[in-house]
């Protein structure tokens, strides 16, 4: 069996089972053959697979029709200039948090020696990104999963990162640091349950709920204890910046302004809700 007919085998089991099942499939191949680019194949379309290729490549198939996500298939997601290995039990990066970074990377000056505390790290794409872009930054990162924190490390230690950071598992109710920073990032659990009943089984089947579920309120479990508890380590005109689930900005930006916030910068996807917000801090006392 070569490439051509792999492909076109490989289509006709997806189709009806993902929108874009050409894609998946072709990314799939491309992992398997070891290809930089999955544009590759087409310039190689007679190439004869072998029989461990073809058994892995229809296996990992029947993977996806379980609705199992390509980047856990193959333990890798792109993300900003990098591949991220995604293999251990985290949430998968996505787009709405390359934005956040595009936001920080704007606002902050690169040449920067930026110190920043990344909440909830999970794969580590965020430190990492940033770590990238701000070549003279320092990072603290800390999540509860002891899986996000061994995936953080393996991110980091694979582009060389390891001087510059500090990843440590704990608590975020329970964490305290002596140290001030210029930034404070989380992207963290935002959802209501009732809104994870909701999600499609990709999401529920492949990644942590915890990652996922703040409460059964509002989804602002973790906004009021971030901006609660460490409102005090961060700087002076410093940023806290976070992605948000839909219809939580008007009452987070109401907490950040009790709190001595001002928000300078936000983010809104095509159906109207906010997703990323960038707040400065302007004073260094509680209104409440």
């Amino acid at each position: 069996m070569n490439i051509l007919s792999a492909l076109n085998k490989s289509y006709s089991i997806l189709n009806g089972k993902s929108s874009s099942y050409k894609l998946d499939c072709e990314i799939i191949l491309s992992h398997i053959l070891k290809k930089d680019n999955r544009l590759e194949l087409f310039s190689n379309l007679k190439y004869t697979l072998n029989t461990e290729e073809i058994n892995l490549f229809f296996n990992k198939i029947k993977e996806r029709r379980k609705l199992k996500p390509v980047s856990k298939i193959i333990n890798k997601k792109n993300f900003w200039n990098f591949n991220i290995d995604v293999s251990k039990n985290i949430l998968i990066p996505r787009p709405e948090t390359e934005v956040l970074i595009d936001m920080v990377c704007s606002k902050i000056k690169k040449d920067s020696k930026l110190h920043f505390l990344d909440i909830g790290c999970g794969s580590g794409c965020i430190s990492l990104s940033l770590l990238d872009h701000f070549k003279k930054s320092y990072a603290l990162a800390f999540d509860i999963s002891k899986e996000a924190i061994l995936n953080s490390k393996i991110n980091i230690k694979k582009y060389n990162l390891n001087n510059r950071i500090k990843i440590i598992h704990a608590d975020l109710c329970k964490f305290i640091t002596e140290k001030k920073f210029d930034l404070i990032i989380s992207n963290p659990p935002y959802l209501k349950l009732s809104e994870y009943a909701s999600l499609n089984n990709t999401v529920k089947f492949y990644e942590p709920k915890n990652a996922l579920v703040a409460d059964n309120k509002n989804g602002l479990f973790f906004f009021k204890k971030i901006i609660n508890n460490f409102k005090t380590k961060l700087k002076l005109n410093g940023y806290l910046a976070f992605e948000i689930g839909d219809y939580q900005f008007k009452s987070i930006q109401t907490m950040l302004k009790l709190n001595g916030f001002i928000v300078v910068q936000k983010y809104k996807l095509i159906n109207d809700q906010i997703r990323c917000i960038l707040a400065k801090k302007i004073k260094n006392y509680t209104l409440q």
